[in-house]
């Protein structure tokens, strides 16, 4: 799965595939991806290089609750697009996660100097 700051789609794509899914809260984003890259089979193109900084976290991440539930919506994303998941899929996107949950307490508070 691409990382979804740094994913730029041509207009004739959107106009294509249709545009995010706000029925989602916190999977529109993963939906997308999985629609262009899985339905409309959209070729990706790697460019090296940094795009976006942003801090660990967000919507989906700031809780392990949270991330409880956006699993649901990435498994629901899955199914609405006619697609079945690989296998343990469901498992080791959360655990993949953990990290970032220990990282968000050690970063330094943002005014701090």
């Amino acid at each position: 799965m691409p990382p979804h700051p740094s994913l730029f789609l041509k207009r004739q794509t959107y106009q294509e595939i249709g545009l995010f899914n706000l029925n989602f809260k916190s999977a529109a984003d993963y939906e997308l991806i999985l629609r262009a890259c899985l339905v409309y089979q959209k070729k990706l193109i790697y460019q090296p290089g940094v795009f976006v900084k942003m801090r660990a976290g967000g919507m989906s991440n700031s809780s392990f609750k949270n991330r409880l539930k956006a699993n649901k919506e990435d498994a629901l994303a899955w199914t609405i697009n006619g697609l079945k998941p690989p296998a343990f899929l469901r498992l080791i996107k959360p655990l993949r996660k953990i990290s970032q949950f220990i990282r968000i307490g050690k970063q330094p508070n943002e005014n701090t100097p």
